[in-house]
């Protein structure tokens, strides 16, 4: 049971290092696009996202979660869960955030923090719902999980 811990903690705390590094490049994109490009929330959206969906497979891979699993084994079912989570959970959010903060007419002069803002509620839920899906996309068979 303590190396199922250690495992966990392990993969959870390497996540939190590629993850923040994904979601700094990702909220760049994002930023760049909505603010100075001046596209769709959305539309930025699901551009830095896909952009950085890649680089996260490889990372998460080869890094957080140490697979040996052959990568197009793993690859269809990471895209399948990242899409899920970053075009339709995330941009639900930041479309319902972003609402929300313009209604509230707090910060209307400031549309590019609205914009964060909105992006960083979207991102605090995906990060959680790709760090377990990823355990189930990555994760050791139960014989490895128990040899040292």
């Amino acid at each position: 049971m303590e190396r199922i811990k250690n495992l966990v903690s392990k993969s959870f705390s390497k996540f939190l290092i590629i993850g923040s590094f994904n979601t700094l490049v990702d909220i760049i994109l994002y930023s760049i696009l909505t603010d100075l490009v001046g596209l769709n929330i959305i539309y930025s959206n699901i551009i830095s996202t896909s952009l950085t969906l890649i680089m996260s497979f490889y990372l998460n891979h080869y890094f957080v979660f140490n697979s040996e699993k052959k990568k197009l084994s793993t690859a269809w079912k990471f895209v399948i869960i990242t899409l899920f989570n970053v075009w339709g959970i995330q941009s639900l959010i930041i479309y319902i955030s972003n609402h929300e903060l313009l209604k509230a007419n707090l910060l209307i002069n400031h549309r590019w923090t609205i914009n964060l803002l909105a992006k960083l509620c979207g991102v605090t839920v995906s990060f959680m719902l790709n760090y377990l899906g990823y355990k189930y996309v990555f994760r050791l068979s139960k014989e490895k999980l128990f040899i040292g």
